[in-house]
Formats: C-alpha cells, sequence, structure tokens
C-alpha cells in the first residue's frame, strides 16, 4: 500500500512538472502586448499575462472553496481536519483509540 501511495505521488510530481513546463513555455510564445479597456482607463499587457492571472485566481478559489468544504465536513462529523475519526463501527462492536499516525496498512487483515 505504501509503495503504492509512493507510484501515485511520483505521477503527480511528474504531471505538475510537465503542467508547469507547459505554462512557462505557452507564456514566451504569447509576450505580444495587448490593450484592455476598461471602464475609466486601458491597460497594456501581454496575451500570457491576460491569460494566466484569471487561471491562477481560479485555482486558488478552487483550492481555497475545496479546503473550506473540508473543513465544514470534518466539523460536522465531529474530528478535525487530517485525523481519523475517534470511533468505527464494525457490526456489534467499535474499533476505538486507533494510533492514526502509527497505523500499518499492510498488518490489517480484511
Amino acid at each position: 500500500m505504501a509503495d503504492l501511495k509512493k507510484t501515485l505521488l511520483s505521477i503527480q510530481q511528474i504531471f505538475l512538472l510537465i503542467v508547469a513546463v507547459a505554462v512557462v513555455f505557452f507564456a514566451f510564445l504569447n509576450m505580444d502586448p495587448v490593450t484592455i479597456d476598461l471602464f475609466f482607463t486601458s491597460v497594456t499587457t501581454s496575451v500570457a499575462l491576460l491569460l494566466l492571472v484569471p487561471l491562477a485566481a481560479g485555482m486558488l478559489l478552487g483550492w481555497v472553496g475545496g479546503r473550506l468544504r473540508a473543513s465544514k465536513r470534518a466539523k460536522k462529523a465531529g474530528g478535525a481536519l487530517g485525523q481519523g475519526p475517534a470511533e468505527l463501527p464494525a457490526g456489534d462492536e467499535a474499533v476505538t483509540d486507533v494510533d492514526w499516525q502509527n497505523l500499518d496498512l499492510d498488518k490489517i487483515e480484511v
């Protein structure tokens, strides 16, 4: 299970590196200036900046919204963000006081 987690993490890192290189390449290709007419003024900027600033703002808003939603779900469930539940029902029995930091998933029998 730990090996799968490491593999998925490295795949995610490779994907993010490819996206970052594509964004830098895109920015160098679109350095032409463009004028934007606002209500009372006009601004001259590059096409890349015109597209990347709203993209970054959207990504930031999505990340903040996801964190807020996860925090709200954790509060509703009665736990804190990043911690496991205090009690797991298993039929008539309940698992309590689990050491979530030192849990070894390879030793769990299902």
